[in-house]
């Protein structure tokens, strides 16, 4: 199968010609046709696919394969050329049953979701049928097929990567330098990613609107009439730009942790700003003080801001750039860091021309706090961001890998930015004042220098005319604020929005409480539409609630390998969407 995924990788001026010849495509009268009656040669996967060390496709064995689909470049002249979009599918496990195929994107834009259908195929394989929620899933994993699949661009399908020899100038963080030369050094940067992808012809292929026509090209050569779709953060743009285009063929469709279609890009990119310093004041710093045993600095929030606040901006930098605000199984780490960035300043005070090797011994000598498991925490902590402060800076030609390339051109492609160098100063001014912890990055826009976009984006009120859209939210999402869930039911009558209160993950399902699951999975299988709004609790952060409970033993079976088997399937899957979140916006 390995053949089968080997993509086209191809960049500069000769792509268009080149796709036509070595990636398959040729002259036909009738080019649309050839995409449209294509048949895909479903083969083994290689197991080599996902990653070294990845099992999931061991686990699901033949029930996991593999294809290659011919897309056209441009869906309005099927005939300009073609490139190759990598599929992955688990079928259902009992095919007599079959209800249809759950497409998956993870995010991004620019994530490979190629693996995700094993992931999820893989997980389901556990769920245990002596519990409700349980049963439930194991019927989706009975009754549906689930595609996975490499976006455009990226993974296993036809790559674009991005690449000029211009030097891009070093660049400190737009949060706490916004020095006239720093924000001169990232307007460059931004201008030279824009004029690098520019240059490969590829890149204006490259866009929502492209994706979601593979995806409907793909549900039709699958042989379904309808597309029922899981989507998480960037996914949900993708999700609401398929049903304003194909409302007619939306079936049951997932928006976990959305975006606000109903926006810009930009404004997308500027609410997460907002979100996450909303997750810092109201979520990491409360839990730090209310473990002080854990953290060592005293009992008060306001006051630890504060003291973050009075941090030199490096250490700042380094800080907020190492604190996860989408993953709450790094909150003790996260309080951690906030301890050690504070010891790391006052060991910098004492000693100001410490070199490296004289930081970290000092570090590895010092007692952060009493107690053993904590300190050796801690000072790990301390030792990374003192790694962070002497990080060699060097100028760097531009090159774009296709996660990064692929996140560039959508983004751009998308939609056009408003406003020019200055407005986006001015911004940056703005947010770095108001959200001291996090804004200012929207300064570097690359798609100031793009142009115009595209493909105009479908119209919203369209996806309002297709089935019920079902929303899932967490209360304190940082990279998709619940702003943006709010304005989407808003703009959708048909859709149904659940909320997850006192939670800060990003990407949801599964979440591993009925609450959520049961609900989601009711919705695949009966078409069960929940309220227009609900609630469901979410789940104690690690040591406010005692022990954290082992959510899973309700859906995983109860041998104690096969839950542990069914929560690291789980955790793998919402890194894949924490990763996603991190490149996209």
């Amino acid at each position: 199968m390995a053949s089968l995924l080997r993509p086209c990788r191809l960049t500069g001026a000769a792509l268009l010609a080149a796709l036509l010849v070595a990636c398959g495509g040729g002259t036909q009268e009738d080019p649309w046709t050839s995409f449209a009656q294509q048949k895909l040669d479903w083969q083994a996967c290689d197991p080599t696919l996902l990653g070294e060390g990845d099992n999931a496709l061991t686990q699901l064995g033949e029930r996991a394969q593999c294809a290659l689909m011919r897309a056209p470049l441009d869906y309005s002249h099927p005939g300009l050329g073609e490139l190759q979009v990598a599929v992955l599918r688990v079928a259902a496990e009992q095919p007599q049953q079959r209800a249809g195929a759950i497409l998956f994107n993870p995010g991004g834009p620019g994530a490979d979701g190629l693996g995700f259908a094993a992931l999820h195929g893989a997980l389901w394989r556990y769920a245990n049928p002596d519990s409700p929620t349980g049963k439930l899933l194991q019927q989706l994993a009975n009754r549906y097929d689930m595609i996975g699949f490499s976006p455009r661009g990226v993974g296993a399908s036809s790559s674009l990567t991005c690449y000029s020899p211009e030097l891009k100038e070093v660049q400190f963080s737009l949060t706490f330098d916004r020095s006239p030369q720093n924000l001169a050094n990232a307007l460059r940067n931004a201008r030279l990613e824009a004029q690098a992808c520019r240059k490969n012809p590829l890149s204006k292929h490259i866009h929502t609107d492209a994706t979601a026509r593979d995806m409907d090209l793909l549900r039709s050569l699958l042989g379904d009439a309808r597309l029922h779709y899981i989507g998480y953060s960037y996914g949900t743009w993708l999700g609401a730009w398929y049903a304003s285009l194909f409302p007619e063929r939306v079936g049951r469709m997932l928006l976990d942790s959305s975006m606000d279609v109903t926006a810009s890009l930009d404004d997308a990119t500027l609410l997460q700003e907002m979100g996450r310093q909303r997750v810092i004041d109201e979520v990491v710093l409360p839990y730090a003080a209310r473990h002080p045993e854990l953290f060592n600095q005293g009992s008060s929030a306001g006051a630890l801001r504060d003291a973050l606040l009075a941090l030199s901006p490096q250490v700042k930098s380094v800080l907020f750039s190492a604190i996860n605000v989408n993953d709450p199984a790094e909150i003790r780490n996260n309080g951690f860091l906030l301890n050690a960035a504070i010891q790391l300043q006052a060991l910098r005070q004492q000693n100001p021309t410490a070199d490296e090797d004289q930081l970290h011994a000092a570090i590895a000598a010092h007692a952060f706090i009493p107690t053993e498991t904590e300190n050796a925490a801690t000072a790990m902590a301390a030792h990374r961001l003192a790694d962070g402060l002497f990080a060699s800076s060097t100028r760097e030609s531009t090159l774009l890998l296709p996660p990064t390339a692929v996140n560039v051109s959508v983004r751009c492609n998308d939609l056009a930015t408003r406003g020019n160098e200055q407005h986006w100063i001015d911004v940056g001014n703005d947010y770095a004042a108001r959200y001291p912890f996090s804004g200012g990055a929207a300064t570097e826009n690359p798609c100031l220098y793009w142009g115009a976009p595209v493909k105009p984006r479908p119209p919203l009120a369209a996806a309002g005319t297709a089935g019920p859209l079902l929303l899932l939210q967490s209360r304190f999402d940082a990279l998709t604020p619940v702003e943006s869930a709010q304005a989407n039911l808003n703009s959708l009558p048909n859709a149904s929005l659940i909320v997850v209160e006192n939670e800060y993950k990003h990407g949801l399902f599964p979440y591993g409480q009925a609450c959520v699951d049961e609900k989601v999975a009711d919705y695949f299988l009966h078409g069960t539409v929940p309220a227009r709004m609900s609630i469901c609790a979410g789940k104690p952060l690690a040591g406010d609630a005692g022990p954290a409970s082992r959510q899973l033993r309700t859906l995983a079976a109860s041998a104690d390998e096969d839950s542990a088997q069914a929560e690291d399937l789980m955790a793998r899957i919402h890194r894949k969407i924490g990763k996603a979140a991190r490149q996209g916006f």
